[in-house]
């Protein structure tokens, strides 16, 4: 019975050089196209909210599969039913080019939310701070996937691909040339963000400056001085610098001279690394070490003191130091040992003249 009805004239008049049958081929597949990937879609959605149990994976690909509209699977039922219609080579053209620019945009979106969701889930497992960094290596990321659909698109449209990225190789070079002393801190950022060598909050020492690190950025990094000043270093030169961090400190060393007066007998010398040894150990969070007379200086006798405070805290350090130090010096009082200061002696001898 359809052969009869096929056979009807009606359906091979021809309009615009197709028959009236060849349209009806062509709207069936694209209804049959527009179904298919709506259907699709559907059952996808199912399928990944049945299956996956992890919900942050679940929300991603269900915000990918999202990402894609309605217009986009209308229009690719569109191109594809045309094969079956004889249209001008500059409509198909047209046609072939809106698909590959829609899906590259598409595979770009989709590329990008990938790389939002690796970094998002890289900062939530490692606990991450350093944000900023991350931001940075995603949108890094995402030109790097555009300059390769780019490139793909170019070459779908039969440009010479190979000449381009030869010249982007010349030209890579020339620019790399110029921006050298960018291009060095940027690598530098990369480096201590990888390979960890202090953080933000870690207390270091930079030639001689001190410092609590604020910030860790693309270019520069931010220190906060004891004084209270911020001071800028370069990526590049922390990374070719010698760094001291306080971070992994688990106790502070503290050595320091003594002198006494030449004056002091022999016998309150040898009570003075025992005098010396009971008040360090007083202290809770301190751990002798040694005390000795190790030199005759120029106007004092000196003693080498060392000991170790546990606690990595700055002021710790220095309240228990005070209070070992103020001891230090009650009990020389009451011993009646004299600390040393310069002092010249001079000796006049009288000459007497016959």
């Amino acid at each position: 019975m359809l052969e009869n009805i096929f056979k009807n004239p009606l359906w091979h008049a021809e309009y615009l050089n197709n028959s009236l049958l060849e349209y009806f081929f062509f709207f069936l597949l694209f209804a049959a196209l527009a179904i298919g990937f709506f259907g699709f879609k559907l059952i996808l959605f199912r399928k990944l909210a049945h299956r996956i149990k992890n919900k942050k994976i679940l929300e991603i690909l269900t915000d990918v599969v999202g990402s894609i509209r309605s217009p986009f699977y209308v229009f690719a039922s569109f191109y594809f039913a045309l094969f079956l219609l004889e249209v001008p080579g500059l409509l198909m053209r047209l046609a072939a080019a809106i698909l590959i620019l829609w899906t590259a945009q598409h595979v770009a979106v989709i590329g990008g939310k990938f790389i939002d969701f690796a970094l998002q889930f890289y900062t939530e497992k490692k606990q991450e701070k350093n944000k900023a960094m991350l931001r940075t290596m995603g949108s890094i990321g995402k030109v790097f996937l555009w300059a390769i659909i780019l490139l793909a698109v170019l070459g779908a449209f039969g440009v010479n691909i190979t000449a381009i990225v030869a010249g982007m190789g010349v030209g890579g070079i020339a620019i790399a040339f110029a921006l050298q002393n960018i291009l060095s801190d940027l690598f530098s950022s990369f480096s201590i963000y990888f390979d960890k060598p202090f953080l933000e909050g870690d207390l270091i020492v930079v030639e001689g400056k001190w410092g609590t690190v604020e910030k860790i950025g693309i270019k520069s990094t931010r220190v906060r001085s004891l004084q209270g000043e911020e001071i800028i270093f370069s990526n590049m030169e922390l990374t070719s610098a010698q760094v001291h961090n306080f971070r992994k400190m688990e106790d502070r060393r503290a050595e320091f001279n003594l002198g006494i007066v030449y004056e002091t007998s022999t016998e309150k010398m040898e009570k003075i690394p025992a005098i010396i040894r009971k008040i360090v150990d007083k202290e809770e969070m301190t751990e002798f070490n040694r005390v000795h007379f190790h030199n005759f200086g120029p106007f004092s006798l000196d003693y080498l003191l060392v000991y170790y405070i546990k606690s990595p805290n700055y002021t710790v350090f220095m309240d228990v130091n005070e209070r070992i130090l103020l001891n230090i010096k009650r009990e020389f009082e009451k011993e009646g040992i004299g600390f040393a200061y310069p002092t010249k002696t001079v000796h006049v001898v009288e000459n007497s003249v016959k």
